[in-house]
């Protein structure tokens, strides 16, 4: 499945060239054709040689979303250098974490976000350069574009370095080359059937993997419109789901949940007749929710699932007739290749529970200056992801758990997903996530945290509803009620915040 092309951008350039008018980006009134983006990197490609960065360089971004991110992106890729998205939302500790470690030789930085920036670098020793997002603008809008004939061709450099949301630890940066990048691209996009008569809503931060590889970097590699929206609000996307009717809308579970919701509160069912795929991914979906779009938005929603380091994994497949199994992420989409093995790391049977293991050319191999946690995570060449997974005969694979998150209460194992997807099914629940509290008897009990949908339900009949569907060993023995879940910027629930 290797790529023909050797840089991210040169898909970019040849619907440029071939489809020249055709809508690559809008975002509020900007609307840029492939033609005009690819002018546009060009350009933003003179500035940042002009700004003395090459082949191996550094550039972190901190913007929310804007047609900048992407362009920029382009144009760190064409130059050979390496773009390093740092989200608009981090704390300032946060966000000196990511400078500290990456050591870029430039930042581009909104102007509304430059206080917090210089507040989370101070007393860095050699600080990187500093360009207000602003600043860069007005340069790149009277640069003279570089030829395309300069552009960097060597597709096993690094172009892109994600550090995930950190919802377990400190966040690791996952390095992705050329290469890696346009293979998963290329994997996505087959199995989505992406095409250039698309149009992708993208309401996903910009500054993770999913929202701006899943979502727009596969739209642009395949000739499709992305239309980006600048954050998540039920309102905004609704809106722009009648401005722009959509083909495609990637989210995360917590999205789809709020937008039904939203729906049922305002009492609409909008119709969306023209979004022939709704994909979902970042977390586990669960039945209750796929069951709330359904009824109030009229779409059904598919997971997938992918990871920062490997992408993707297992997803629904437009290309196959049979519509994967009820419950699961779906078909494992070559050229991935898995295992399942037990704690003894012995491959175990259809249908039973392992760990997961995964090999693939989206993978790069290592953590980024990070060899403790990279041997951590690699096993003769596999990348371990720590999901517990089944698969079953006709091949789709099930998420059961994490194995860093397994309860083990009086030596039973209980995975958390399987205690949320049974509370989900109350219809006083909102949103549920369940953890493992210690306890000096059973190691460990099962602790559910709920947001409430019905003010009046309570942790006895949520207890006794789940002493319904669960041994009980898994049911919860504590339930607290809180006004809102905590959510990280990638849209995972901070578990870390809940014990």
């Amino acid at each position: 499945m290797k790529s023909k092309y050797k840089n991210i951008v040169a898909p970019v350039f040849a619907f440029g060239r071939n489809a020249p008018e055709s809508v690559a980006l809008i975002h509020d009134d900007i609307v840029l054709s492939y033609s005009a983006l690819s002018a546009s990197v060009l350009k933003a490609a003179r500035v940042l040689q002009e700004q003395d960065i090459g082949s191996g360089d550094r550039v972190a971004m901190i913007s929310t979303n804007r047609v900048d991110v992407l362009v920029n992106y382009l144009a760190v890729a064409f130059i050979g250098a390496t773009f390093v998205p740092v989200n608009a939302g981090y704390a300032a500790s946060e966000i000196r974490y990511i400078i500290d470690h990456s050591e870029p030789k430039l930042v581009i930085c909104m102007e509304d976000l430059l206080d917090k920036y210089l507040a989370g670098i101070d007393g860095i020793v050699n600080a990187p350069a500093l360009l207000s997002l602003e600043q860069y603008a007005v340069k790149v809008a009277v640069a003279e574009p570089l030829a395309e004939s300069e552009m960097w061709q060597k597709p096993e450099d690094l172009v892109l370095i994600c550090y995930t949301s950190g919802t377990t630890a400190a966040p690791k940066g996952v390095p992705v080359s050329h290469l890696n990048e346009m293979e998963s691209a290329t994997a996505y996009g087959n199995m989505w059937t992406m095409s250039a008569a698309d149009k992708v809503l993208v309401a996903l931060p910009l500054t993770f993997s999913y929202g701006l590889h899943a979502a727009s970097y596969v739209a642009l590699s395949h000739g499709a419109a992305t239309i980006i929206l600048p954050r998540f609000k039920p309102e905004l996307v609704l809106n722009a789901m009648q401005q722009y009717r959509p083909t495609t809308f990637p989210g995360v579970p917590t999205m789809y949940a709020i937008l039904a919701e939203y729906a049922k509160e305002q009492g609409i069912k909008p119709d969306l007749s023209f979004l022939r795929v709704a994909m979902c991914s970042g977390a586990a979906l669960t039945e209750q929710v796929k069951d709330d779009c359904k009824a109030y938005l009229g779409i059904e929603v598919s997971p997938y699932y992918a990871m920062t380091e490997i992408r993707p994994i297992f997803s629904f497949d437009l290309r196959r007739e049979r519509a994967p199994s009820k419950g699961s992420s779906g078909y494992l989409i070559e050229p991935t290749e898995v295992r399942l093995i037990d704690d003894a790391g012995n491959d175990v049977a259809p249908g039973e529970r392992g760990e997961l293991l995964v090999k693939g050319p989206s993978f790069y191999g290592e953590y980024f200056k990070d060899p403790a946690r990279t041997a951590e995570a690699l096993e003769n060449g596999w990348f371990k992801t720590g999901d517990i997974v089944t698969v079953d005969e006709h091949g789709c694979y099930f998420i059961v758990g994490r194995k860093r998150e397994q309860i083990i209460s009086g030596g039973a194992k209980i995975a958390p997903i399987e205690v949320e997807e049974i509370l989900m099914k109350h219809s006083g629940v909102a949103s549920a996530a369940v953890i493992g509290k210690a306890d000096p008897k059973y190691g460990e009990i099962v602790k559910a945290v709920v947001v409430k949908r019905d003010p009046e339900v309570t942790a006895e009949e949520l207890i006794n509803f789940c002493s319904s569907y669960l041994a009980a060993y898994k049911v919860p023995k504590i339930v607290d009620f809180i006004a809102e879940m905590p959510i990280a910027s990638s849209g995972k629930v901070l578990k870390s915040a809940l014990s």
